[in-house]
Parts: structure tokens; sequence; C-alpha cells
């Protein structure tokens, strides 16, 4: 055996990881960092032709050499622009070090392209880190109050969401959280009951902040009267259209000057012109330096369709301290998600504002450009999105950026407009072919706390590859628009669409990739998000080789494809630390997911969702045991750790190398592995285990059970350790193993069950498509059964169940050779199953031709199974001879719709095993008696009804002679007739029981104890030879049943009250009719829901 992968390959998965390096490294524009062992090391930058110098100490009236800089960057856009024609090769704006102060946006165009294919770059000096800045200074700090707790100084007309001390953003005036106040909504705010916000001074500065789910709205205050808050229009409308999700009661109340009691607070009276500031400890305002932004949009690359921006680069820069002001204004910040905001005035719902859902701008933004780069920036101290790209993008490269402490959203690709983002008529519109990559995104949404790390709204191929996202309030990477009512044909679960027009073409949203990305920390704030998060249709979109950890149970799923999620693909990602599911999907069509590694097994397909995989998944019994090379491949690459290094390594000693894996086979499609351990300085904890050298499992012991294989097929299996540190040792020697012949015995066989619901029938568990499902009927209770006619005899000796949860099911699988003698192949009825895929093989083999599969228990999840396989060899039968026909078979009716068949037993030498009833030609029991009842037949009905007889090996009898007969009509003596009872309630009378309609009922008084009656006088008397009572409930009955001839004297017709009823419509049948005129029905017990009957029927003598 060889003992590494043949040729010395290294495995498929770190193949492809190693593709992936070289690709996505930059070639031409790198950071100046030496390369590493496991990247493709960046090409030095050819020399620009030109190079202008740029400095904040420079003046415009310069050359812009290095000896003469300009001093402002637009004065170096307007040169570059006058010479860039003449200029032949490349052009490099140097910004040496300092801070450009911005008092309007950067706005470049088309004139500022590069030419004649050249590329024009706005870099850092060597060794420089230029800061471009939006931002202002406040200097004159006095105390504002006698105790000197509180400064303040002269801010003018400025206005400001944002400030910052020393670089570090302090808290706009605030109360706790869920600050206490006695709160009620009205229809214009809302009421409370504490007293201290009638004496504020300026309310009308106020904001309410409001946490719901997935969004935290904010809405300012138009006055305080009293007790009573009004809020501003339209955010108050629009904040309360969205039913179900609107604004409720205040999480706290934001900007006040009595607000300003905490260390690090502040506030703006804009009416005196002043800005006041709680220092912290050690803050010195005479030295330290305030800063307030004043710029939205730092730079911005406008070009059109037929003049794009193109070829521009930035490198190394600080974009910093910008504002946004629109929350601040009577539309607040109602966003409907991700930061997309309902705005308008006179919205009448929440389904017309769809269209017109407002972006959040960026500090830098893009529109209608070509092959423009971000390279080696930091993106902090920013008012709203960092950076932003709009319509017409195409071709951009973000790489090795850092963004850090930002309003919003760190990185927005694409937007959401449905005529200019989902269905353009213009192909040049698309946003397209954007590297997202070796990025930091961490403390974004700091502020509008529903946005995002990274948003990829309708793009197409955009890659979204080894970042590092963490620490945020809401999800980390957000892909897809729409909940399908954009996608092609719309979504069909809401009404009218829900206002948008159903579109006869797909979006532009496709082939998007996330992965290697390193995704943890997230979901600190708001609810019903995750570490990757989808929306609407995006065929080959793929989220693969992903290290997501820290999730908290209000993720819901750490990766979630929401609604109408469609034609993804997740494989190879890593989860560590998922408090509630790795994995949901939620009215998601046709996903995959297949061969991820977590310490948490969870998961969900939700109602709605349909053709979706989630098989062969290896949960791991803690983060230490998952496949190393999967961590530490994900996230930033070798040449990028320094913007983000982490905690340093201290372990670089491997484990040493594992024995060769051992196998057996039990199953055609399954291997189990085992080894002998390897050994490490600081201990081993885990393993990862290679066939054909593709990561396939990975283990914390030395054994492992392999699934999803072909039978009579070779593998090659390989082991690797690894260690807490992450460190892994070489591979083990290969072990060859050759799967046994043998087939899927269930597959495309005749199924049957118990009940199915919403098109989940038995046949698609045994279908072979791994995306379909059998389930029981809706709200039926356990037990639940799913059966299995093999088509012949077979020595049956194990079987794959694949649940539709990822556990709490307990179940046993029966065989029988007629469907009448069953023996237990396999009992799980003591515990729950742990895993979405439960393997039992039998210690013995047990011969039948039929195997049922019963669900005892289900967590009330009820029965659902993806795939019920069955296996075992075929039966050597040596019976041959078949029995007699049954006789004399007879019919007796007993009610207009129910008969019972008697017959003379059938002889055999081996023995009569079970008899088939037929029905008109068409089989409708197997039973192991000589008598059978017949119900739901049609009164006044001709019936012909034969038997035969089978044994063991399932050889059949000729048929006995054929009985034919026809139903009596159905003459309810009680329909209409006069009933009385000893209670009623909220209109639930007796007569409701006789009016032959299963809509209505008779009810017991309200609250009312057992016993309770009800009494029909059937107008004379007559001979009754049945009463047939349908209950409110389905089971939980006791009752008796007993006729009178006067209505004094009474006898008993049938007694119930030993054991509860088990279904709504119960029969109680004389042996031989009585005479009576009266019949009073008694519910002794109701399981506490008090007497209540539908239907109360009786049959005289047939």
């Amino acid at each position: 055996m060889s003992t590494r992968p043949e040729n010395n390959a290294l495995p498929a998965g770190l193949r492809r990881a190693a593709l992936a390096v070289a690709l996505l490294a930059p070639a031409a524009l790198a950071l100046p960092l030496a390369p590493a062992a496991s990247a493709a090391a960046p090409a030095k930058a050819p020399r620009p032709a030109l190079t202008v110098h740029v400095s904040p100490h420079g003046k415009d009236t310069g050359t812009g050499t290095a000896a003469r800089p300009f001093k402002t960057l637009a004065h170096a856009r307007d040169h570059v622009r006058s010479v860039r024609k003449r200029v032949h090769g490349d052009i490099r704006v140097e910004l040496a070090d300092g801070t450009y102060r911005l008092d309007r946006t950067l706005t470049l165009d088309a004139r500022d392209s590069g030419a004649n294919g050249a590329t024009v770059t706005w870099a850092a000096a060597p060794g420089a880190h230029p800061v471009i800045s939006g931002g202002e200074r406040i200097t004159g700090w006095q105390p504002a109050d006698g105790d000197g707790k509180v400064f303040k100084a002269p801010i003018g007309d400025l206005q400001a969401r944002q400030l910052y001390v020393d670089g570090a953003p302090q808290t706009r005036a605030r109360t706790e959280n869920e600050w206490p106040g006695g709160w009620q909504k009205t229809k214009t705010g809302y009421t409370f009951t504490d007293d201290s916000l009638t004496h504020l001074k300026r309310p009308s500065d106020l904001e309410v902040v409001s946490s719901w789910g997935w969004k935290l709205m904010r809405c300012p205050v138009e006055s305080v009267n009293d007790h009573t808050m009004t809020m501003r229009q339209p955010c108050w409308n629009n904040a309360n259209l969205q039913e179900g999700q609107e604004i409720t009661t205040p999480t706290w109340l934001e900007n006040a000057r009595e607000f300003v009691d905490t260390p690090g607070e502040w506030y703006i009276d804009h009416a005196a012109g002043e800005v006041y500031y709680y220092p912290k400890q050690g803050q010195d305002l005479d030295r330290a330096e305030v800063t307030v932004p004043t710029v939205q949009d730092l730079v911005d690359l406008n070009g059109t369709a037929s003049a794009p921006v193109r070829d521009v680069s930035f490198d190394g820069l600080t974009f910093s301290y910008s504002t946004w002001l629109e929350p601040s204004s009577d539309e607040g910040h109602i966003e409907g998600q991700a930061g997309f905001r309902m705005v308008g005035e006179d919205n009448p719902d929440f389904d017309s504002t769809r269209l017109h859902w407002k972006k959040t701008p960026g500090a830098v933004n893009t529109s209608f450009t070509k092959n423009v780069s971000f390279t080696g920036n930091t993106f902090t101290h920013l008012g709203a999105v960092g950076l932003n790209l709009n319509t017409g993008s195409q071709g951009t490269e973000i790489t090795g950026n850092v963004f850090r402490q930002i309003s919003a959203t760190g990185i927005q690709v694409g937007g959401v407009d449905y005529y200019r983002d989902a269905h353009p008529t213009d192909t040049r519109d698309i946003v397209r072919d954007t590297t997202v990559s070796n990025n930091v995104v961490t403390r974004t949404a700091d502020q509008y706390r529903g946005s995002l790390g990274i948003l990829a709204g309708y793009t197409d191929h955009t890659a979204i590859t080894h970042n590092k996202v963490y620490d945020l309030p809401y999800s980390g990477i957000s892909v897809g628009w729409g909940w399908g009512l954009t996608d092609k044909g719309g979504n069909p679960s809401y009404v009218n669409n829900g206002k948008v027009p159903v579109a006869t073409t797909p979006t532009t949203s496709r082939n998007t990739v996330v992965s290697y990305n390193d995704i943890g920390d997230i979901m600190k704030n708001q609810a019903d998000g995750g570490a990757v998060y989808t929306l609407g249709a995006n065929p080959g979109g793929r989220v693969s080789d992903n290290y997501v950890h820290g999730v908290p149970e209000h993720a819901y799923g750490a990766v979630y494809h929401d609604e109408m999620s469609r034609g993804w693909t997740n494989t190879n990602n890593a989860f560590c630390g998922v408090t509630y599911q790795w994995m949901l999907m939620n009215h998601g069509i046709e996903n995959n997911a297949s061969g991820n590694f977590t310490d948490n097994a969870g998961y969900a397909v939700q109602g709605g969702s349909f053709d979706n995989t989630v098989r062969n998944n290896t949960k791991v019994g803690g983060c230490a045991q998952l496949p190393a090379s999967i961590v530490k491949q994900a996230g930033l690459e070798p040449a990028y750790r320094h913007l983000d290094p982490g905690p340093a390594v201290t372990d670089r000693t491997a484990p040493t190398r594992p024995g060769a894996p051992e196998a057996t086979t039990d199953f055609p499609t399954v291997a189990d592995l085992s080894w002998t351990a390897s050994k490490d300085d600081k201990g081993v904890t885990g393993y990862s285990v290679y066939r054909d050298g593709r990561l396939v499992s990975a283990s914390g012991s030395t054994e492992v059970r392999i699934p999803g294989l072909k039978q009579d097929t070779t593998y090659r299996f390989q082991v690797r350790a690894r260690d807490a540190a992450g460190n892994e040792s070489p591979y083990s020697a290969t072990t060859v193993v050759r799967t046994p012949k043998g087939e899927d015995l269930a597959l495309k066989h005749p199924a049957t069950a118990s009940s199915d619901s919403e098109g989940n029938v038995p046949a698609k568990a045994v279908d072979g498509d791994p995306g379909t499902r059998w389930a029981q009927g809706l709200g039926l209770p356990d037990p639940s059964w799913l059966q299995v006619d093999l088509g012949a005899s077979y020595d049956v000796n194990g079987a794959i169940t694949t649940f539709e949860k990822s556990k709490g099911y307990r179940y046993r699988v029966e065989v029988s050779p007629d469907e009448v003698h069953w023996k237990p192949l396999v009992d799980r009825t003591a515990a729950d199953t742990t895993e979405a895929t439960d393997y039992a093989r039998a210690g013995t083999p047990v011969t039948g031709r039929y195997v049922r599969l019963t669900l005892t228990g289900t967590s009330g999840n009820g029965g659902s199974v993806f795939d019920f396989q069955v296996y075992g060899t075929k039966a050597k039968v040596t019976d041959h001879t078949s029995p007699t026909a049954p006789k004399t078979l007879t019919a007796k009716v007993l009610l207009p719709g129910s008969l019972q068949l008697d017959w003379q037993g059938a002889t055999d030498d081996k023995g009569v095993t079970s008899y088939v009833v037929s029905q008109d030609g068409k089989r409708v029991a197997v039973t192991g008696d000589t008598t059978l009842r017949i119900d739901g037949l049609k009164p006044g009905t001709r019936y012909a009804f034969t038997v035969t007889a089978r044994d063991e090996a399932l050889n059949t009898s000729p048929a006995s002679p054929e009985t034919v007969v026809t139903t009596p009509a159905d003459t309810n003596l009680a329909l209409h007739k006069e009933a009385t009872a000893s209670s009623d309630s909220e209109g639930n009378v007796p007569a409701k029981a006789v009016d032959g309609d299963p809509g209505t009922r008779w009810a017991q008084g309200l609250g009312l104890p057992d016993p309770s009656w009800l009494q029909v006088d059937l107008g004379t008397s007559t001979p009754v030879s049945a009463v047939v009572t349908t209950f409110e409930k389905s089971g939980g009955y006791r009752y008796r049943v007993e006729y009178s001839a006067d209505g004094k004297d009474w006898s008993a017709f049938a007694d119930r009250t030993d054991e509860p009823t088990t279904t709504q419509t119960d029969n109680a049948l004389a042996a031989q009719p009585v005479e009576a005129r009266y019949l009073r029905l008694t519910v002794t017990g109701s399981s506490g829901n008090g007497g209540s009957i539908h239907e109360i029927r009786a049959y005289g003598g047939f």
C-alpha cells in the first residue's frame, strides 16, 4: 500500500485551495508584503509613466513633483485629467503621510480613467499612511456645569450623528436598554408613565430606538406633551406598515442633554449651536482630538453607461470620518432589511413600499465603473456604508482592506432595485465580476445594527473569499434579495406577488461564491440571520470551505437559505460553537448541503422547501475535532494576515502519523474505518479522513463511518491527525477498500403509509431522490408507519433511514412474509436518534417480502422520511404448493356503510398464514383471520367480494366463490328528531347533533363538569341495531348509550366507559336489534373537553 495519496498529490480540497490562492492573488497592484508559501507571490508593479505627488503640506500652485507636491486631492485630480492622454503608461497619484481634509466629495468621472489601457492609481507613498477625512475638529471646550463633569464647545450649525475622541467612537446620549417607562403605543406615537420625560428641555431632539428581530428602527420625536409622545411622519407610519414586524416600544431613547450622565456620552444642542461631552477618565479635551464627520460621500466614482470610469485603483489609503444625516430627517431609519429603508409619505401598506426601499450610501461609492480596484486600504469611522458599489460597477477588485468601526454595512456590492439591478434592460447596468477577498470586516453596523458585514444584492459572478468577518450585531455575509418575488414566475405564496411585477426572466443574481471565509462572533444584537444568509435564486451559487464559529441561538442558522433561496451548493464548511442550527432552509428550493463538518448536528428544512438535499455531513464532538485543513485555510491568506494577526501560535509540533485504517462494510454504500491512534506532545484532538484524496469525514476518536459510497467500487482511504493548535500529522498509509455488491431493495418499489400530507407521498421515500420525502398527515399524532413491498422474499439484514430532522426520532423496523405476521429487524424505540441518517444492522437476517418502518416518537415533528433503504439477499424458496380456496364467504350488514365478511378457512401443506380480500376485483385488505369488517362503503350500492388464501411463501390459492351484497339505504332514525340535553352553550344546542350537518354540534354548558347527556326521541318505538356518534375531538371520550320505550326506564345498549375513544367517530352495535323510542348518550369522561357531539345517528335492523 502507498503511504501517500497517489502521485504524491495533495487531497482535492487542498489542491482547490491552492488554485484559489493563485487565482485570487493580486497581480499588479499588490501590497508591499513578502510572499508566503501557500499564496502566489504578488507581481511587482511596473514603474508608472508619471507620478503625481500630493502632501497636506504642499501647495496647489506646485508642480506635483516630490519636491513641489500639490496640496489637495481635487487639484491632483484636475492635473491628471489635463495630462493623462499624453502619458503613455500608468499614472500614480502618490499621497504623502498626513490627513487630507475634505469639505466636499472628491468626484471622479470618465475623465479620470486610465487611458490607452493604462491605470490611474491613487496610492500611499512608501511607508506613508495618508487619511482622506471628512471630519472637522471641535475645540474650545469649557465646563458646562458647576460640577465640571460635562463640557461643551461651540459647533455652530454643524449636524452630526457621530463624535470621535482620539479616533474612538463615543456614545450619543441615551437611556439604558429596555428603559422602563410604562410605554403604550398609540396611532401617533406613545403614552408613558415616567415623569422625567415630561421635563426634557428639547424633547423634539429625541429619537426612539426600537429593536425587533432583524431590524433596529430609529424614529424621531415630534413633541412630548404631558405623558404623550408624538412621533414624526412619515417615519411613524412607515414603522408600522409591516404587520407583525412593526415598531414596538422603545428599546432605548437617544439624543437629549438630560441623558448625558455617563462618561463617553455626547449631545448636540442645535438651537444653541453647542455640543456637550462627558469625558472618560484620562481624557483631556484641551489635548484630545475631538472630531465630528461633516462630509457624506468622501469619494465617488460616477461614470455613465456610455462613459464609465475605468482602470482606476486605490492602494494603501484610509477613508475616515464620513457622515450621513438622513436618519435624523422626518424619514428616520425604518429598514425593511439589511439597512434598506422604507421611505416616502402616504404608503398604504408594506407591500406598496417593496419597489422603493432606499439604499444606504457609502463613504466611497462607484457607479458605472470598469476594472476599479481597492487594495490595502482602511475604511473606518464612517457614518453609513464603507464601500458601496452601485449600478454598472463591473470588474471591481476589493482586496486586502480593513473595514472597521462603520455605522452601517462594511462592503455593499450591488443594489436591490427591481428595474435597474434585478431586471435591467441594458447589460451595462449589471453589477458583475466582483472580487471581495482577503479583507478584514469587523465592528460594522455599530449604529444601524440591522446592517451587515458584506452584502451582495443582485449581482453576477461575485466572489467573496478569504475574508475575516467578525464581531457584528447581525449577519456576516448576505447574498441576494427579493424573497422570490423578483425571480422568474414570482413567489406564489405571496398574495398578488407582494405587489411586485411577476418577472418572465431570471434576475441577474447568479454564480455567487462565498468561500474560504473566517466568520465568527456574529448576531450579537439582532435575530433571524446567519453567518451566511441568502435570498432568492442564485444558480451556480456556492458556499464552501468557510470556517464559521460563535453563532448564537437567535441566528436561526449559521448558513441560512431564506425565502426562495435556490441553486446553492454548500460543502466543505466547518462550524464551531453553533448554538442552534448549522443549516436552515426556509422555503428553499434545489439547494444541496453535503460534506460539511459541525459540532452541532442541528439543521432544519422548513415547510415550503422542496428538492433540497442535506446529507453526508459530519458531526464532531468539539471544535478541536474539525478538519484543520478547512480551519487553517479559511480567512486571510498568509500575505494578508498582518491585517488582523490573531493570537500567536506557540505549538508547532505536529502529531505522529496514524496507523493505516482498517475497514468493514456492513452495507454496500457504507464503510466503517478504524485505525491506530497518533501521539502528540499536547494531545491529539481529532482526525481527518480522506477518500481518494478528498476530505470526507472527521472524528475525535479512531473510528468513523463513511456513507455515500457506491456498491462494488474500489476506494482509497487515508487519515491525518491534528492537535488543538491545528498542526496536522503526515498522512497514514493508504487502505484500499472494495465495497460489496448489493442494491437497495426498497428503491422504486411500491410503498404505502399510515397517512401522507401535501404531496409528500410514500413513494417519495423510496424514489432515490434525497430531496423528496414522505410525511405523515398534518397534525396527526404518533405513531405513523411506512411500508414497502420488496416484490419477492428476501433475507433482510439491515435498513438505512434518513429522517427529515437531524434528531429526535424513535422507531422500529419489522419484516413480514405476508403483511400479517411481523418480526422485528431492529428496535430503536428506547432512545431518540441523534443524526439525520440512522443505520440499522440486524444481528440475524429476517425473511420476508414486506418491510415496515414504524415511528413511535418524533419529538412533535411527525413522521417524515427522506430516504428508506433496505438491504439483504434473495431468500431461498422451497415451498411451491398453493393453499386450497376459501369457502362459504358470507356478508352481514352492520351499518349502511359497513359489513362483516366471514368465510371457511383454507388448508395448506405448510399452513395458511394470511387471506387477501378483494372488493370488485381490487385488493382491499389482508388479514390472518377468517373474518373481516369492511367500512367506508356507500349506502345503497352493490359490491362483490372474494377471498384468496396464502402461505408463508406467498403461494396463493384460487379465489373463493364471489359473494354479492347491496348495502341498505342510509336511513338515520335520529335525523331531525327532537333532542334534549343536560345543558348547552353558545348556540350549540341539542338539535344540532341530529341536523345531518357534520359542521354543527351540540356542546354542554361551558365549564360544567362531566357527566353530560344528550337524548333523542325517535318519535315511535322502532328496532335499533346501531348508534354511530361523531364527537368533536378525535379521541378521549368515555360514554354509554341507553334505550327506553317511555323515557323513564332505561336499559343498556352499549357501554364505552372503561376506555376512552381513539377515533372521532365511534360505532356502537347491538348483538340483536332492540325496541326503542328514546336513546340517551351519557358522556362520563371527556378529557377536560366537555361533552360535544357533531352528529348522533341511529339505525334499525338490516
